[in-house]
C-alpha cells in the first residue's frame, strides 16, 4: 500500500466496496459515487480472466463524503447485489 493510500484509509477519505456484481466497472463507479464528492481514485482490482474480484477501493477528496457514501450504500442493492461500503 503506497504512503497516499494508506493516508487517505487513516484520514477516511477511504471507502470499501464489497461484494460487486462482476459487470460493474470503474466507469459505473465513477458515476455512481462521484454524486457523493469528488474522487481522487477508483481502484477495481482484477483477477484472472479479466475480470474484477468483486471489490473496489474508493478514495474522496473529503472524509465526510466518503462517510455519506458509506451510508448510502452499505447493506443496500446496487447492480443487482447487496453490497457492502466500509
Amino acid at each position: 500500500m503506497s504512503s497516499a493510500s494508506a493516508a487517505a484509509d487513516q484520514d477516511g477519505r477511504k471507502l470499501f466496496l464489497g461484494g460487486l456484481a462482476f459487470d460493474a466497472q470503474e466507469d459505473d463507479l465513477r458515476k455512481d459515487f462521484g454524486k457523493y464528492g469528488e474522487l481522487e481514485d477508483v481502484q477495481l482490482p482484477m483477477g484472472d480472466g479479466g475480470k474484477h474480484k468483486g471489490f473496489a477501493f474508493l478514495t474522496y477528496r473529503d472524509a465526510g463524503d466518503a462517510s455519506y457514501a458509506s451510508k448510502e450504500h452499505h447493506g443496500r442493492p446496487y447492480m443487482g447485489r447487496e453490497i457492502s461500503a466500509k
